[in-house]
């Protein structure tokens, strides 16, 4: 049985692909250590998304498609939030893929990456983070329905 890495794990691989290879003896290629700090990076942001909406008991573990659980993170981490993870998540997707007539990621663009996914699995962990409908938070500012004359 394979043990599930954690997010902080899947980061911390990302940190250590992005740094400068210290000896001679390094196989990886500048272009591969990035591809995989992409991999690495993509991998931890769907395990953040997946224990956000597990921490919701949503009874959505049996999702599997990512991009059915960025529609409903919406709903549970708010727009702003689901936006950005989507947007993210498909960067980093088209980053992992190989295409013989496309530059894989630049070494900034991971960087970057690594910057925003950080911040946003810190969000998507945070106490309060999870945003619910105005019914569910009892908010008494829902629309009424207007009557007719």
């Amino acid at each position: 049985m394979h043990a599930v890495p954690t997010v902080a794990a899947l980061l911390a691989t990302a940190d250590d692909l992005l740094t400068e290879s210290q000896g001679d003896d390094d196989l990886l290629t500048p272009a591969g250590r990035d591809r995989g700090a992409a991999y690495a990076l993509r991998i931890a942001l769907e395990a953040a998304v997946d224990a956000a909406l597990a921490a919701e008991e949503t009874g959505l573990g049996g999702l599997r498609n990512m991009r059915a659980k960025l529609l409903c993170l919406h709903h549970y981490a708010g727009p702003a939030r689901a936006r950005r993870a989507h947007a993210l998540w498909n960067r980093l997707s088209a980053a992992c893929k190989y295409h013989h007539d496309e530059l894989g990621p630049t070494h900034t663009q991971v960087h970057a990456w690594r910057a925003a996914v950080g911040a946003l699995v810190a969000e998507l962990t945070a106490p309060g983070a999870a945003v619910g409908f105005p019914q569910q938070r009892g908010d008494s500012a829902l629309p009424t329905k207007a009557s007719t004359c």
